[in-house]
C-alpha cells in the first residue's frame, strides 16, 4: 500500500511539471491527467493584518501563486467535511456550504463529486476586475495568494462575474450577511481542508518559484 501511494504521489509530481510547462490546456484535459482541481480556503478575520498591499505598474506580472491544494478526484467522497472546515474556520463559526471556498459540486445520479476551487491564476481575471482594487496579492503569508482585502470591498460582485466568464462555478463567493466577497487565501499557508479531510483527498503543494495555473493556462471547456 505505501509503494502505491508513493507511485501516486511521483504521478501527481510529474503531472504538476506538466502544469506548469504547458502554454494552454483545458480544465478538461488537466482533469483527465489526474489531478481533479486545487482547492483553497478564504477567510474574514485578520486578512488586513496579513496584508502587505503591493501595487503594480501596468502590464507588469503578477507574483505567481507558491501554494496549491490538489484534490484527487478519486479519494474524494463528496462528504463535505471541507466546506464544513473552511466555512467555520474563515466566517467566525458560521457553518455553510454557501460560504466555502472549497465547492463540491455531486451528481447523484452517477454517485460522481468533483471539488471546485480557486486555481489563484496566472493572470488572475477577478483581480482585474475589482473596481476598487480590493483583491490583493498576500506577500506577508508569502502564499502569493490573491485574496480578497475585505474592509475595501464594496460588494460589486464584479470579481465574481469574471471568473465566472472562465470558470463554473466561479470561485469568489459573496458573503451576503457581510456584504462582501470572498475567496481563498490558502489558510495563509496551513489550509484546514488539507487537515481535515477524512480521505486524503487534499494536498497541500508548495514551490518557492510559484505555480504557473490557473487563467489563462488552464480553461473551461
Amino acid at each position: 500500500m505505501a509503494n502505491e501511494k508513493d507511485r501516486s504521489l511521483d504521478r501527481r509530481d510529474s503531472q504538476e511539471q506538466v502544469v506548469r510547462k504547458t502554454p494552454c490546456i483545458s480544465r478538461r484535459q488537466f482533469l483527465k491527467a489526474g489531478v481533479a482541481g486545487f482547492a483553497f480556503l478564504a477567510g474574514s478575520s485578520g486578512v488586513r493584518d496579513m496584508l502587505e498591499l503591493v501595487a503594480f505598474a501596468e502590464g507588469e506580472q503578477l507574483a505567481l501563486a507558491k501554494g496549491v491544494v490538489l484534490v484527487d478526484k478519486k479519494l474524494c467522497s463528496g462528504c463535505r467535511t471541507c466546506e464544513a472546515v473552511c466555512s467555520t474556520y474563515n466566517s467566525s463559526g458560521r457553518s455553510s456550504s454557501a460560504l466555502a471556498r472549497v465547492i463540491l459540486e455531486k451528481d447523484y445520479l452517477k454517485g460522481d463529486y468533483e471539488a471546485n476551487t480557486c486555481f489563484q491564476c496566472v493572470e488572475p481575471l477577478c483581480l482585474q476586475a475589482c473596481p476598487v482594487e480590493a483583491i490583493k496579492i498576500d506577500k506577508k503569508s508569502g502564499t502569493n495568494a490573491r485574496i480578497v482585502d475585505e474592509e475595501e470591498c464594496i460588494g460589486a460582485k464584479d470579481c465574481i462575474g469574471a471568473c465566472g466568464s472562465v470558470f463554473t462555478p466561479p470561485r469568489p463567493r459573496f458573503d451576503v450577511e457581510r456584504g462582501v466577497a470572498i475567496k481563498c487565501h490558502l489558510c495563509f499557508g496551513d489550509p484546514q481542508c488539507v487537515k481535515f479531510c477524512p480521505y486524503g483527498a487534499l494536498e497541500f503543494k508548495w514551490s518557492d518559484d510559484g505555480v504557473r495555473t490557473g487563467y489563462p493556462i488552464i480553461k473551461e471547456g
